[in-house]
């Protein structure tokens, strides 16, 4: 009897410790399940979240401005806004390409009226600093410092106005005159290595049919390019036009009378196509040297030679070389600066979402996009070097010897552009331009 007690018992706790592993197992199964079950609908409450968000974001429309539609630019523009539009859906950038000959008119008659564009490409000289203080745009200072790449230094003095930064910058460049290495190969001509060799030149292409450099002036800023071009020469501190435009030293120092003597001299030595004043830069001036009717092209810098590219297709080669010293044996060195910056309107209803699309410019895919069409990011550039071209060499070579072309006064940078028109015209004199100047100083 006790051996079959013993044996129930036995048999009992058996049962128990059976059922207690069943119910731990029933338990575990039930919690895990339920554990899956709880993911699984967050998850699908997140993606239905995230799905209703995209579907119901209202659209939104951010109004884009430039004057750079030649070249490659708008490939560089076209791919920030795909990269852009990928991640905001709902966004749609509105590009407009307004002719430089009209586009200072337009946007100041959109500012004055509230009506101006949610981004904008503003000049780099001139009416930057009028633009600025007009309490029309955006100051970028605390934008920059979030997810914007870190800008050259002097870049960032470039686009500082008052102590605030006002613009993004895309890209840098440097003006060379473009020419026709194919063209000169054949006549046996060498890079002039002065004016006076420049003078010579273009007497021998025109005893050849051709002209020497074609320029257009009806943009107005390429006659100024010309003025500061000559200025590297003749002001070897390379301080005097910070000076002037901070009226420290006046207009008509000795360094500006000698460089705009210097212009004067290569256009009556017949160096620049005729009719300059009635070209647009990259039509009519970029036309003569694409069909080889000239055998030279300024101002070109990375803002254009991708167009130049396409449009030779390969017809012959050209390359780059600084406007020629006054004397030979000094140092050739080209003008360069900030090509394109873009600004936000004060105005603008989506600010926020107008300075992200200028970030996506600016990132490292737009870097890359840049690089790839021969322009010069306004950033540090890590990616592969490897396969730039000759070109983009040289100008990236070009960009440390690069002076100044900026002149932040308005009144005397508009009588810059406006007089230097008259020079090529023949229709003012050195002198007068020069007073010209002095007077828009005085305000």
């Amino acid at each position: 009897m006790k051996k079959n007690l013993l044996n129930s018992l036995i048999v009992a706790l058996c049962l128990v410790v059976v059922a207690s592993l069943f119910l731990a197992g029933c338990k575990t199964t039930t919690t895990e399940t339920t554990a899956a079950a709880t993911t699984a609908a967050e998850t699908t409450a997140a993606a239905t979240t995230a799905a209703e968000t995209t579907a119901t974001a209202e659209p939104v429309t951010i109004e884009f401005w430039s004057w750079n539609n030649e070249g490659a630019y708008p490939i560089v523009h076209e791919d920030a806004e795909k990269r852009f539009m990928a991640k905001y859906p709902n966004v749609t950038i509105k590009r407009e390409y307004i002719s430089y000959a009209d586009y200072m008119v337009k946007l100041k008659a959109s500012l004055a009226g509230g009506q101006a564009p949610d981004i904008f490409q503003i000049p780099w000289a001139g009416e930057y600093t009028e633009i600025a203080r007009s309490g029309k745009i955006e100051p970028m200072t605390e934008y920059l410092k979030k997810d914007f790449p870190t800008f050259f230094e002097n870049v960032m003095n470039a686009i500082s106005v008052d102590g605030d930064a006002w613009a993004v910058p895309l890209d840098l460049n440097t003006l060379q005159i473009a020419y026709n290495v194919t063209k000169f190969k054949e006549l046996g001509v060498e890079i002039p290595k002065s004016q006076d060799e420049l003078i010579a030149l273009a007497a021998t292409l025109k005893g050849k049919g051709l002209f020497g450099i074609a320029q257009g002036t009806k943009d107005l800023w390429t006659g100024g390019d010309s003025f500061f071009a000559a200025v590297a020469y003749t002001d070897p501190t390379h301080t005097k036009m910070a000076a002037a435009d901070a009226e420290t030293i006046g207009w008509d120092d000795a360094v500006f009378v000698a460089a705009i003597n210097a212009v004067d001299k290569m256009i009556k030595g017949g160096v620049y196509a005729p009719g300059a004043n009635s070209m647009e830069a990259f039509v009519g001036a970029q036309d003569l040297f694409v069909q080889q009717k000239s055998a030279m092209f300024y101002p070109v810098g990375n803002f254009v030679t991708g167009g130049i590219t396409e449009k030779v297709a390969g017809a012959f080669e050209y390359s780059l070389f600084p406007t020629p010293p006054l004397k030979a044996g000094d140092e050739a060195l080209p003008t360069g600066g900030v090509a394109e910056m873009f600004v936000v309107s004060k105005d603008s209803k989506n600010i926020d979402m107008a300075v992200e699309f200028l970030r996506f410019l600016t990132n490292d895919d737009g870097k890359t996009i840049l690089a790839a069409n021969d322009f010069i990011p306004s950033s540090d550039y890590k990616g592969d070097t490897s396969k730039f071209s000759p070109l983009y060499k040289n100008m990236l070579d070009a960009q440390s010897k690069s002076q100044s072309r900026v002149v932040y006064n308005t009144k005397v940078y508009q009588a810059i552009l406006s007089g230097m028109q008259g020079i090529f015209g023949q229709e003012l004199s050195p002198e007068d331009f020069i007073k010209s100047l002095v007077e828009a100083a005085k305000g």
